[in-house]
């Protein structure tokens, strides 16, 4: 299934900017959610998620697995003793994994997120910085220091923004 959703980008053209409208094209694939059961046996399911134009930097993610990722982080700030101010707020840091085409929290760790697709790789590593945000319908997770990133921190903010008004015009 493709979608598309329009975005802005701003030129810069000397002392004058002009927005002109692009398109962000959406893709449904399937990926695969790896997390432990109970007993702490990893269980693997097949998820559908969405992805962008190769090149891009971003995953939308159901909700439920936004929220596994963040309760294991939580986990491991408790155990490590090093709860932030992040845990209390909408967003995660997770790692993408270039090899293994997967986010977590280290290479073994789990929950893990397995898309059939890879993201830009900003340096030589295998490893690149992401944030999940917890905002919206959806859950994204984008590569930190991206154009994908900034859209999707303006993006949240403004859901943020506009949710108290929207849950007013819901109730009329």
């Amino acid at each position: 299934m493709l979608r598309c959703l329009p975005r802005v980008l701003a030129p810069s053209l000397g002392s004058r900017s002009l927005a002109r409208p692009t398109a962000r094209y959406l893709h449904q694939v399937t990926g695969t959610f790896i997390n432990p059961d109970a007993k702490g046996c990893p269980v693997s399911t097949k998820v559908p998620i969405v992805v962008g134009d190769p090149g891009e930097a971003y995953v939308l993610i159901e909700t439920d697995i936004g929220r596994a990722f963040h309760a294991a982080s939580l986990r491991h700030a408790e155990s490590t003793a090093s709860l932030s101010s992040q845990a209390l707020e909408d967003t995660c840091k997770v790692t993408f994994f270039h090899d293994s085409q997967h986010f977590g929290f280290g290479p073994s760790t789990y929950p893990q997120l397995h898309i059939p697709t890879n993201l830009p790789r900003p340096t030589d590593s295998n490893a690149s910085p992401a944030t999940l945000n917890m905002g919206g319908v959806m859950h994204d997770i984008t590569l930190d220091g991206t154009p994908d990133a900034e859209f999707s921190k303006s993006a949240n903010a403004s859901y943020k923004n506009l949710k108290p008004i929207l849950d007013k015009l819901k109730d009329m």
